[in-house]
């Protein structure tokens, strides 16, 4: 699928008919916006947090929370298939608006521990609105032949988006101060929920009605599909470890080094602008490779970038730092191309579901071990859960490819 994809990418896109490229464009450049927003919340509420009662550890829980609703993925993801998924985005993402412009109000209130009580409900919502765009929304608005294109042009928007957030975020917030830039958030989410409503309607998969009976077919369909546990469980471990680096970076940067708001943006911003990088370049090096080859790479260039991160230099952790999130941005547009070719649509919101909830619950762990680990004296045991975890997905993938080899894989499908 490598170089032959590649070459027609250009005539392709110019082949599409403009409504189709119009209402790609307008779901990409919505959800842009909302990642500048979430960007915002991002930084706003661990560094509140922080400032507040000065634990590490529960600023970097703020972020645990965010991801720890991944885990009722499943039951989420039997709500896409069985309604219209226009809908369902619409709803989530108003869900979101007002969920996160009470939060500021909390704030003023006094009431910190409160304010993870929206914060958890915005984040079901959240997971509600990825599942939506990512897998239902999104594919549907380019030819099959194109998916790949969709998805690097889809994630490197909204990572250039997460590059320019941080840096405005620092500045809002040392200007403006943590509520205004709350409200940007929310007002993001209003902005992606008008947009929902200008998308066309796609008439949702035939599904089996019954809770239980979906849940039940959302497991088994993840467990037959050739390399979809495989993949879950390296992906996994990955998170386990360095899923929580960006949020600990702040906390390193600002708690650790003592460097301002805005410069602690500037950090972020740059691993965000690696990220941007890495999926750009996802469709355009290793094109020659499988798909399953192009995940080994991408998972070894992590590992290798998480050992940057345990050296003694603030420059070189960052370098570290920008690395990882290069290599994360490439690994999520080819990982995310190859569940899609792999899925049957009519099971597509419930399997990437229970992937997510393994996968995004690891990263709520890893907020836990990172939040800890973070704080210890030393540089080289900081980060140390990190590489261990990476380097542990690179050889579990590698192996469990290299076992498998003899089984037709998933490309028979694309």
């Amino acid at each position: 699928m490598g170089a032959p994809e590649d070459a027609s990418r250009g005539v392709a896109a110019e082949q599409q008919p403009p409504a189709t490229l119009r209402t790609f464009w307008l779901l990409t450049g919505s959800s842009a916006a909302s990642e500048l927003g979430t960007t915002f919340l991002h930084l706003a509420i661990p560094l509140t947090i922080l400032a507040g009662t000065g634990s590490s550890m529960l600023a970097a829980l703020s972020l645990g929370v965010q991801y720890l609703p991944f885990v009722l993925s499943p039951a989420l993801g039997t709500l896409i298939d069985g309604f219209e998924r226009r809908r369902v985005f619409l709803a989530s993402e108003l869900a979101q608006a007002v969920l996160v412009a009470m939060i500021p109000f909390l704030l003023m209130a006094g009431q910190v521990t409160l304010v993870f009580v929206p914060l958890l409900l915005a984040s079901c919502a959240n997971v509600v609105s990825n599942l939506t765009s990512d897998f239902g929304l999104l594919p549907t608005l380019v030819p099959s032949d194109r998916v790949t294109w969709a998805y690097s042009k889809y994630a490197a928007t909204t990572e250039i988006a997460r590059c320019v957030g941080p840096a405005l975020a620092g500045v809002v917030l040392a200007t403006l101060g943590p509520y205004v830039a709350l409200w940007i958030d929310a007002g993001t989410f209003l902005l992606t929920a008008v947009v929902a409503l200008m998308l066309p309607k796609r008439p949702q998969p035939p599904v089996e009605r019954g809770f239980i009976r979906m849940q039940v077919e959302g497991f088994r369909s993840f467990k037959r599909i050739p390399g979809i546990p495989k993949l879950t469980l390296a992906l996994s471990m990955h998170n386990l470890g360095a899923g929580a680096v960006p949020i600990v970076m702040v906390l390193l940067v600002q708690g650790t080094w003592g460097w301002s708001s805005k410069w602690t943006g500037l950090v972020i911003a740059a691993g965000a602008a690696g990220s941007a990088l890495g999926a750009w370049l996802a469709d355009r090096v290793w094109v020659d490779r499988t798909p399953e080859k192009r995940i080994g790479l991408w998972f070894a260039l992590c590992a290798i970038s998480c050992a940057l991160l345990l050296l003694p230099v603030q420059a070189v952790v960052i370098a570290g730092f920008v690395f990882l999130m290069a290599a994360e941005g490439g690994m999520n547009v080819t990982t995310n191309e190859y569940r899609f070719r792999a899925i049957p649509d009519e099971v597509s919101g419930r399997t990437n579901a229970v992937m997510r909830a393994f996968i995004l619950g690891a990263l709520s762990l890893s907020s836990l071990l990172l939040g800890w680990s973070v704080a210890l004296p030393e540089q080289v045991f900081r980060f140390a859960p990190a590489l261990l975890a990476s380097a542990l997905a690179a050889v579990l993938w590698i192996g469990l490819r290299r076992a498998a080899s003899a089984v037709p894989e998933v490309s028979r499908s694309a």
